[in-house]
């Protein structure tokens, strides 16, 4: 009997094998314990992954560099040749009519973009004492050769518009008809091309190349 009581007694000093729930606070809700977690170290910029180039980057970069006109509706710059973006001119051996008689337009579309190319061209875009002015292209295709077709720019002067609004270039319709306006233009006023009777360029070149 002894021996039972004192057993008993051991038990009752023992603290609860099982946790009791914290008290309801007044609310009727039980306390929220209080946790202090470690918050991850801030990552400093220097310490950033490296991300991918943004969109602009990714983006296909223009050339600059003084150009020259290879043809009416092709220039070469910085030893890179680039198709007029949205035109076509006559081909450098091609023959048109006027007065009834026949004329080397080819050659005289090719006479013009090398006076649009030149020094005084492109709202002072040429470089000091005259120095050859400087071109940016910013290619947008290829045409059928392979060649970036690219709209050309010398300082505010769209190098394609203006071959066009000369009338010595066509809109060709497959890159588009941004153009359309100024040839309407050139057209009206019988300039260039329009001032006689010529074969579009893709049908001379269909017609002599097999294009």
């Amino acid at each position: 009997m002894r021996v039972a009581l004192l057993l008993l007694s051991g038990l009752l000093a023992m603290p609860s094998a099982f946790a009791q729930a914290p008290p309801p606070t007044a609310t009727g809700r039980a306390p929220v314990p209080k946790v202090r977690a470690t918050l991850p170290p801030k990552v400093q910029p220097s310490a950033l992954p490296a991300t991918a180039a943004s969109e602009n980057e990714r983006q296909p970069r223009g050339t600059a560099g003084v150009g020259r006109a290879i043809n009416g509706d092709t220039v070469r710059i910085e030893g890179r040749t680039f198709r007029l973006w949205g035109i076509d001119a006559p081909e450098i051996i091609q023959a048109c009519q006027q007065d009834g008689r026949n004329y080397a337009c080819g050659r005289e579309a090719a006479a013009h973009l090398r006076t649009l190319l030149s020094p005084d061209a492109g709202s002072g875009a040429g470089g000091p004492g005259g120095a050859a002015a400087q071109i940016v292209c910013e290619p947008r295709t290829s045409d059928q050769f392979g060649r970036p077709a690219a709209v050309c720019r010398l300082g505010d002067i769209d190098l394609g518009a203006e071959m066009v609004r000369a009338g010595w270039a066509l809109v060709f319709a497959p890159h588009g008809t941004d153009y359309a306006p100024q040839e309407a233009e050139a057209r009206a006023a019988l300039k260039g091309l329009w001032a006689g009777s010529f074969e579009a360029p893709w049908e001379w070149r269909a017609r002599r190349m097999g294009e």
